[in-house]
C-alpha cells in the first residue's frame, strides 16, 4: 500500500473526507497494479477517474471555501489548479509512450496527498469549523 489513511488526515468534513478516501483508494490500486506488473494498462482509466474526481471533489470543496468566506482561498484555488495541470501533463505524457510516467504518477500523487490533504485541506477545514460551528 502507497497512502496509508489514518485519523491525522481527517478534515471533520464528511463529504470532503469520503471524497479523499476515495482518491486514496485509487492511487494505492494503480500502486497494487503495478506491483504486479498491470499498471501502465491501468493509467488510462485512472488518468480518467483522477480527472472526475478532481473536477466533482474540488468543486465540491471550493463551494465549502466560498460558502464560508475561508480565508487563503487564491492559494488553495490555485494547489487545486495546479493539480490538475500535473495531471493532464502526466497523461499526456503518458498517451505518447513515455517511459516511467507511472512511477512519477505514483510519486507525485503520494507527494500531493501527503500535503494537500493532511496539510492544506485540514487547515482548510479548520477554518471552515472556526467560521461556522455545528
Amino acid at each position: 500500500m502507497l497512502f496509508v489513511w489514518d485519523d491525522k488526515c481527517n478534515t471533520g468534513i464528511e463529504e470532503i473526507d469520503r471524497d479523499h478516501k476515495g482518491l486514496v483508494d485509487l492511487i494505492n490500486d494503480l500502486y497494487e497494479a503495478m506491483q504486479d506488473g498491470t499498471g501502465g494498462a491501468l493509467l488510462l482509466p485512472i488518468f480518467s477517474a483522477l480527472k472526475h474526481y478532481t473536477e466533482t471533489h474540488f468543486d465540491r470543496e471550493e463551494r465549502f471555501m466560498v460558502d464560508c468566506d475561508a480565508p487563503d482561498q487564491a492559494r488553495h484555488l490555485q494547489e487545486h489548479r495546479q493539480m490538475m495541470a500535473r495531471l493532464a501533463d502526466l497523461e499526456s505524457r503518458h498517451r505518447r509512450g513515455e517511459a516511467a510516467i507511472s512511477l512519477q504518477t505514483l510519486t507525485f500523487l503520494r507527494d500531493w496527498l501527503k500535503n494537500h490533504i493532511c496539510v492544506v485541506d485540514r487547515a482548510m477545514a479548520a477554518q471552515l469549523q472556526e467560521k461556522n460551528p455545528t
